[in-house]
């Protein structure tokens, strides 16, 4: 009996002996195979060096959750001054004279206890040789349908060297400084000049919406209002003011891109 016990005993010493010896070089060999996961993030280099690029740069107004600029306001998604548009423009026109106003652009809207519309305008005093200009109106639709006049902003296109706009062409412009375009098209001709000077500005779409001034210099400065949508996912287009120098030689290139916040410019009945 107890030779029985000890061959037992035996046996089972060899087998746990021999299982542990199968265990560990299992474990030997699955570490052998696994990727080495020790090396810290900050232990791997990458050996592209990306160029440096000097663009303008644009600081676009606040956009809120919902698509709204600050005072929420929001950008039209089509800019055409459609048949129900110009039919709330005409309305809070109906008893204004003394100047003739065109709505070139809707820019965009504002939900209130009604709605509050932003047009851009070609504006012409009524009388002889009268100079175009360019203005905004803002309209207040209420809900019954009657439309009035909100304000009436001058527009301030006339470029400061900080690359700032705030103030408007004077009536009467000087001598070699900036001036309203006669008419607000987007020629192909000034497509292609501001597609060429935007030939390097990646990261946004640009699509003109109103040729508004120009400047003789050795060549023309213009200035054209822009829809500028960053290029990412379900992202909300905004307004610019874009400059570009066209020279001589057929050459263009962009001078300023100047964020353009219709909204703040609104400013209820003055």
């Amino acid at each position: 009996m107890k030779k029985l016990i000890a061959i037992a005993l035996c046996a089972m010493l060899c087998a746990f002996v021999f299982g542990c010896g199968k265990k560990a070089e299992e474990t030997k060999t699955n570490e052998a195979d696994k990727p080495a996961a020790d090396a810290s993030e900050g232990d791997v280099k990458h050996d592209i060096e990306l160029p440096e690029i000097e663009l303008p740069e644009i600081e676009l107004p606040e956009i809120g959750d919902e698509g709204q600029l600050s005072g929420g306001w929001s950008v039209a998604e089509d800019n055409t001054v459609t048949e129900g548009r110009k039919a709330v423009f005409d309305k809070a026109f109906e008893e204004l004279v003394g100047v003739n106003y065109v709505p070139v652009a809707y820019l965009g809207s504002q939900v209130v206890a009604g709605t509050n519309h932003c047009f851009l305008t070609q504006a012409t005093v009524v009388y002889p040789d009268a100079v175009p200009m360019f203005t905004l109106v803002y309209i207040y639709e209420d809900l019954s349908g009657n439309a009035e006049i909100m304000n009436i902003e001058d527009l301030p296109v006339v470029p400061n060297d900080d690359g700032t706009a705030t103030e408007p062409i004077p009536d009467e412009p000087l001598m070699g400084g900036w001036a309203f375009a006669e008419s607000p098209e987007i020629t192909d001709e000034i497509r292609a000049k501001l597609e060429k000077a935007l030939e390097e500005m990646v990261g946004a779409s640009y699509e003109p919406i109103a040729n508004l001034a120009t400047q003789v210099v050795a060549g023309t400065n213009r200035c054209v209002l822009c829809k500028v949508t960053p290029i990412v996912p379900n992202a909300v287009g905004n307004y610019a003011l874009v400059y570009v120098y066209e020279d001589l030689e057929g050459g263009a290139q962009v001078q300023y891109v100047i964020s353009f916040d219709f909204g703040a410019l609104c400013t209820y009945g003055a």
